[in-house]
């Protein structure tokens, strides 16, 4: 077994470099050495310069489990040393200025570093773990994302103090889709504390968050007590009238408008506290019960993007499709609450924005909105991936996109509908923005890009024929 090892040692490194012969002296060293010549080697590509020859390692670390085992030293130090390099390249990035309301990345998180975090959750060595607890930390919001994500899927309750102090940091106020991440690492975990967290967080974020903690905690079950049936049930009891959020018996918080959303303190027995605050960043926001074409408007800040291309002009019953599409538009808007953000986008060769921010729904600023609807006409073609561009770095608080089209794209960057996919889908996961898509009088091809684009991203797709 060992020679065999050894030996996915020395093919390893054949493959990522094309020369072996630095490496043979590794065949004889012993398994238990840290500094050994293959593992030096492997330090090398981990922490050097070559993206694609560290990605190609990975790969290879992904697959032998049995090699990825004996260096889980050799690969945690790595990590370390590239989250440092990276951490320098965030501050130096961020010597520029950016627009607040973009979702511009000061520095990309490498795809290797990110793989590099996974591999490591999958350990079961608390040594590697604890990697992942340091990264919550790290300057670069978007890295630490990547490890709540990771601490969430591969369920390390250890982390889960951790996690609470993220409500400390400004980009839980600055970014709803660091909100989101830190909601959905909290939901995967099971065990009371995680759960506690989120009726805390329910008593203070609204909008489609509230909606996800409410649809987690509606599946509470015996997993989330480790089998602990006298606690499962304790749980039961107290949630049964609504006034105690959890096992610890500890009671929920009125909501006032007098300190930021992210104000948490330590009490005297060491355990974080989220205090009294306004939900979200901009005040107390609800859960609308307007719908969209049947779908649900739980998010409390929206866009809705209208495909205004010439197909447009085809009919839908009594109307064209245009008309419908504005019927309906104004429909969703007319029952919007105050409490609701909206924006508006359309797209035809060009995209256009109504306004260029999020705007409260008050009645005001429905009338005008509806009379800009109203004054829709027809453009020319139509470029999907353009539009989903612009709605990605329109506003970092925005929650859920609504995307009405009739057609397949026929302008803009990318044509091809799976490599729209891929390239919006893969920008999302930093993003976790919630694509509904609406598909008018469609193709099949068509209708199965809606559909999967909804699917890939949480989203829901109606075909209206």
């Amino acid at each position: 077994m060992m020679w065999r090892r050894m030996g996915l040692v020395l093919c390893l490194f054949m493959t990522v470099s094309g020369d072996a012969n630095p490496l043979r002296a590794a065949e004889n060293a012993p398994q238990d050495v840290a500094d050994t010549p293959a593992q030096k080697r492997m330090a090398k590509i981990l922490t050097g310069r070559s993206e694609p020859a560290r990605l190609k390692l990975l790969v290879q670390l992904q697959t032998h489990r049995d090699l990825f085992s004996a260096n889980v030293d050799v690969i945690i130090d790595a990590t370390r040393q590239l989250l440092a390099q990276h951490a320098g390249d965030v501050s130096a990035a961020e010597s520029g200025e950016s627009h607040p309301h973009t979702n511009i990345d000061a520095a990309p998180v490498p795809e290797s570093l990110s793989l590099l975090l996974k591999l490591l959750g999958s350990s079961p060595r608390d040594e590697a773990h604890a990697v992942l607890i340091e990264t919550l930390d790290h300057p670069d919001p978007h890295v630490a994302m990547v490890a709540m994500d990771t601490i969430g899927e591969f369920e390390i309750e250890a982390a889960v103090n951790d996690l609470a102090m993220q409500i400390k940091r400004p980009a839980f106020e600055d970014q709803y889709a660091f909100r989101f991440a830190l909601v959905r690492a909290f939901a995967r975990l099971r065990c009371p504390q995680s759960i506690e967290w989120l009726q805390r967080l329910s008593d203070h974020l609204q909008g489609q968050l509230h909606h996800e903690i409410a649809t987690r905690l509606a599946n509470v079950d015996l997993r989330d007590f480790d089998g602990d049936r006298k606690s499962y049930a304790n749980y039961r009891e107290q949630h049964r009238d609504g006034e105690l959020i959890g096992p610890l018996g500890l009671r929920a918080k009125p909501i006032t408008p007098v300190q930021p959303a992210s104000a948490i303190t330590r009490n005297g027995l060491g355990k974080l506290q989220l205090q009294d605050a306004p939900s979200e960043s901009q005040g107390k926001l609800r859960l609308t019960k307007g719908k969209y074409y049947g779908i649900d408007l739980d998010a409390g800040r929206l866009l809705f993007i209208i495909d205004r291309s010439g197909s447009m002009r085809e009919p839908a019953y009594h109307e064209t499709r245009l008309q419908s599409a504005k019927r309906e538009l104004i429909g969703a808007l007319e029952k919007l609450t105050p409490e609701t953000e909206f924006a508006i986008m359309l797209f035809d060769t060009e995209v256009q924005s109504w306004r260029n921010e999020l705007l409260p729904a008050t009645e005001e600023n429905r009338r005008k909105a509806i009379q800009f609807v109203k004054q829709i006409t027809w453009g020319n073609r139509t470029n999907t991936h353009g539009v989903l561009s612009e709605a990605l770095q329109f506003d970092d608080q925005l929650e859920a996109v609504f995307m009405l089209t009739d057609g397949h794209p026929t302008a803009g960057a990318i044509l091809q509908p799976k490599a729209i996919i891929r390239d919006i889908v893969g920008r999302n996961r930093m993003r976790h923005l919630k694509f509904n898509t609406i598909g008018i009088g469609v193709n099949p091809t068509t209708s199965d890009f809606l559909k999967t684009l909804a699917n890939e991203t949480g989203g829901e797709y109606r075909r209206v024929d």
